[in-house]
C-alpha cells in the first residue's frame, strides 16, 4: 500500500498535479520535459548498478602473451586486481593478484614503482565517480519537488562531472598497461618490440559497462538542461515555478 502511495506521489510530482496552472501551453511543455527528466533519472539509477558491477568485476582489459619462462599468460585486469592464468606443459594455474596495498614485485611487468600510483588513482577516481553519481541522483529527485531552474542545471553539470570521472578511470587503467611496457623495457633492457602489451590487449565487458555509464550521464545531463528552462511571469507553467524562479536579491536594501 505504501509503495503504491509513493508511486502516486512521484506521478503527482512529475505531472505537476494539484498545481495552479498559469499558462496551459507552457504547462504541457513542462510536463513533457519533466517526464524526460524522470526517465533519465531512472536510467541514472540503473547506471549506479552498472558502475558498481564494472568497478567490482575484473574484466576491463584482457591480455594474452608469453612470458620470459615461455609460459602462456592470460590476464583479466580490473580496478582492484587481476586474475592471472599461466599455462605451460602442466595444468593451468589461476591466481588472484591484488593491486593493494601495492602490486607484487616478483612479477616483471608489475615491478615499476610508479605503477602503484596508477592503481590507486583508478580506484580512487572510480569510487569518487560512484559516490558523486549516487549523490547527484538524489539531488535529481529533489528537483521534482523544488522547482528552481538552478537546481536542474547543477544536476546536469554534475552528471557531466561524473561522466568525466568515469572516462578518467578508463583512461588511467588503460595507461597502467602502457606502464607495464615502460617497466619491462627500460629496467630490464629488453627489445621493446617483443614486450608491447598494447598489441595483445582487448577491451573487456567491464570497460563497455563503464562507457554505458558515461553515455547515460551525458543523456541525463542533456535532459536536465532541457528541463531547466526558467519560468517567468505569465509565461510560467505554474504558480510554484513562477515563485521559485524569481530573482534572489542578496544584500542590504
Amino acid at each position: 500500500m505504501s509503495f503504491k502511495m509513493n508511486l502516486l506521489e512521484i506521478e503527482k510530482a512529475i505531472e505537476l498535479k494539484g498545481s495552479q496552472v498559469l499558462n496551459a501551453r507552457t504547462y504541457k511543455d513542462m510536463v513533457v520535459r519533466r517526464r524526460l527528466m524522470f526517465a533519465s533519472c531512472v536510467l541514472a539509477w540503473i547506471a549506479v548498478i552498472i558502475l558498481i558491477a564494472a568497478i567490482a568485476i575484473p574484466k576491463w582489459e584482457y591480455l594474452q602473451f608469453t612470458n620470459v619462462d615461455w609460459e602462456i599468460v592470460k590476464i583479466d585486469l580490473g580496478v582492484w586486481g587481476e586474475w592471472r592464468q599461466t599455462t605451460n606443459t602442466s595444468k593451468p594455474i589461476l591466481e588472484w593478484i591484488p593491486h593493494f596495498p601495492s602490486p607484487p614485485l616478483h612479477l616483471l611487468r608489475l615491478a615499476g614503482q610508479d605503477l602503484r600510483h596508477f592503481y590507486r588513482a583508478q580506484a580512487a577516481i572510480g569510487v569518487i565517480s560512484l559516490i558523486l553519481l549516487i549523490a547527484n541522483n538524489l539531488l535529481a529527485l529533489y528537483t521534482f519537488y523544488h522547482h528552481r531552474y538552478t537546481y536542474k542545471r547543477l544536476v546536469a553539470a554534475l552528471y557531466v562531472v561524473v561522466a568525466l570521472c568515469v572516462l578518467a578511470t578508463i583512461e588511467v587503467l588503460s595507461n597502467s598497461v602502457d606502464e607495464w611496457n615502460t617497466t619491462v623495457v627500460v629496467k630490464h633492457h629488453l627489445d621493446e618490440n617483443n614486450w608491447d602489451y598494447e598489441s595483445v590487449r582487448e577491451s573487456g565487458y567491464s570497460k563497455y559497462m563503464a562507457y554505458s555509464v558515461v553515455v547515460i550521464c551525458i543523456l541525463s545531463a542533456i535532459s536536465f538542461v532541457y528541463g531547466s528552462h526558467k519560468q517567468k511571469g505569465e509565461n510560467a507553467a505554474t504558480a510554484e515555478f513562477e515563485f521559485e524562479d524569481r530573482p534572489i536579491h542578496m544584500g542590504r536594501d
